[in-house]
C-alpha cells in the first residue's frame, strides 16, 4: 500500500513510542504525504498497524484540520484566522484569496492548483496577518502582497 520508504517509517515511528498509538499523527502525516491525503483504507492500514479500531483513528483525525480526507491543491493555503491575525486583517486576505481563486473555504479549484483552508492559529502573531502555503510562512501580508503571491502561485503552475 505504501513505498519501502514510508513502510520503514512507520516501523520506525511505532518503535519509539512508549505506547504506539501515540505514533498514529505522525503516521497519518507520512501517508498523507506519500498519498497526498488519508484515504479510508489508509484509516483501516493505520489503525491495524497501531491496534487502533478505524473508529479511534477517524475520531482523532477530525480533530486535525492538517490531516485530509480528499485531495488539495498543489498549492494548499491555510489563512490564520486567531485574534492577532483577524485584527491586522486577516478577514481581508480571506476575502482576496477566496475572490482571486473564485473558491470559497474548504475547496479546491476545478484545475487543482489551488485549495484553501481556515486555521486558527499559525503562531505567527507577532508578524500578523500570516499565511501557509505548503508548510511555507507569509507574514504581514496586505491584500497587495497576496495577490502577488497567488500570481506567482499560479505563473508556475
Amino acid at each position: 500500500m505504501f513505498s519501502a520508504q514510508t513502510e520503514a517509517k512507520f516501523k520506525h515511528l511505532a518503535s519509539i513510542y512508549p505506547q504506539k498509538r501515540s505514533a498514529l499523527i505522525p503516521m497519518l502525516l507520512a501517508a498523507q504525504k506519500e498519498q497526498g491525503y488519508i484515504k479510508p483504507e489508509t484509516i483501516e492500514y493505520v489503525g491495524k498497524y497501531l491496534d487502533l479500531n478505524p473508529s479511534e483513528v477517524d475520531s482523532i483525525m477530525s480533530f486535525y484540520t492538517l490531516l485530509h480526507r480528499r485531495p488539495m491543491g498543489k498549492y494548499h493555503i491555510m489563512v490564520c484566522t486567531n485574534l492577532a491575525c483577524l485584527l491586522r486583517g486577516s478577514d481581508e486576505i480571506e476575502a482576496c484569496v477566496t475572490r482571486k481563486l473564485g473558491i470559497g473555504m474548504g475547496q479546491v479549484t476545478p484545475d487543482g492548483l489551488f485549495s484553501v483552508i481556515e486555521f486558527e492559529c499559525l503562531g505567527s502573531c507577532t508578524t500578523a496577518p500570516a499565511i501557509q502555503i505548503n508548510g511555507e510562512f507569509y507574514e504581514n501580508l496586505d491584500v497587495r502582497k497576496t495577490e502577488d503571491i497567488l500570481d506567482e502561485l499560479q505563473k508556475r503552475g
